[in-house]
């Protein structure tokens, strides 16, 4: 896989779109995956178990390109 920026040999992936990074055009950005109490839709849905909590990376692959918007969901 080649890096999106550069063509260079991809060293990682963006966590949020999927797209190829090399080391130098690589940046960090939070990571949260999980759903807390207030995402009621996909939890009465059956499609996930309730949890207080979330899992938390705080320097996570990121492509510098995509738009990430967190949202609130405990």
């Amino acid at each position: 896989m080649k890096c999106w920026h550069c063509d260079n040999e991809a060293k990682a992936v963006c966590v949020f779109c999927g797209r190829g990074i090399c080391a130098k055009h690589r940046k960090g950005k939070r990571h949260f995956a999980g759903y807390g109490m207030k995402n009621k839709q996909l939890l009465t849905a059956g499609f996930f178990d309730a949890s207080r909590t979330a899992t938390c990376v705080n320097d996570a692959s990121w492509c510098g390109l995509c738009h990430v918007e967190e949202a609130e969901t405990y």
